[in-house]
């Protein structure tokens, strides 16, 4: 058994006596695709700027999952995950610039998984913003989101649901820089 399946199975035991179980997303990895995107549209260096989070307290904070909740393992919420997972694509692109001209900001408009029994959904919702020399370019609401089959048992539905995670943001990404208006901004 992995460290991960170890993890879930002891978060599903602590569920079952009544006791939440608080635990991190995993990391981003960077999508081929999305950097192949990237690339393959001879998009110009940005830097990253700052995505908020939501307006509500304690939303995007973390994630509710049976019980237990997920937070980011990236500063304070899972804006600042997003943020990271848009540098960590950029950069594998070589598309990332802290200099540039060009910066990507935004706003995390709200995230959350359902483990429901059966089939599971994810979403993340974030508003994008691109500027070039301090004027607007780009301004669009983007959402990512992801299914995936389920279990009762929550020692299989509960790391079923944090692997997933990072998929969902992939999805959003994708979305995203293969938005013709953002790759024009980007140009």
């Amino acid at each position: 058994m992995t460290f991960r399946t170890l993890t879930g199975v002891a978060c599903a035991a602590l569920l079952v006596l009544g006791s939440g179980c608080a635990f991190k997303a995993p990391p981003y990895q960077p999508s081929i695709n999305n950097v192949s995107l990237l690339k393959r549209e001879t998009t110009q260096a940005a830097s990253v700027g700052t995505f908020t989070p939501p307006a509500q307290v304690g939303a995007g904070a973390s994630i509710g999952l049976r019980g237990g909740s997920m937070t980011s393992p990236v500063g304070n919420s899972y804006a600042d995950y997003l943020a990271a997972a848009l540098q960590a694509d950029l950069a594998l692109a070589q598309r990332l610039d802290g200099k540039s001209k060009i910066a990507i900001s935004g706003a995390l408009l709200g995230t959350d998984i359902d483990v429901a029994i059966g089939t599971a959904t994810g979403y993340v919702e974030a508003r994008f913003v691109v500027t070039r020399d301090g004027q607007v370019r780009f301004d669009k609401v983007k959402r990512g989101t992801h299914s995936w089959e389920s279990s009762f048992a929550a020692a299989v539905a509960v790391p079923a649901a944090q692997n997933a995670y990072p998929v969902i943001v992939q999805n959003l990404l994708s979305g995203l820089f293969s938005d013709a208006d953002f790759q024009s901004a980007l140009k």
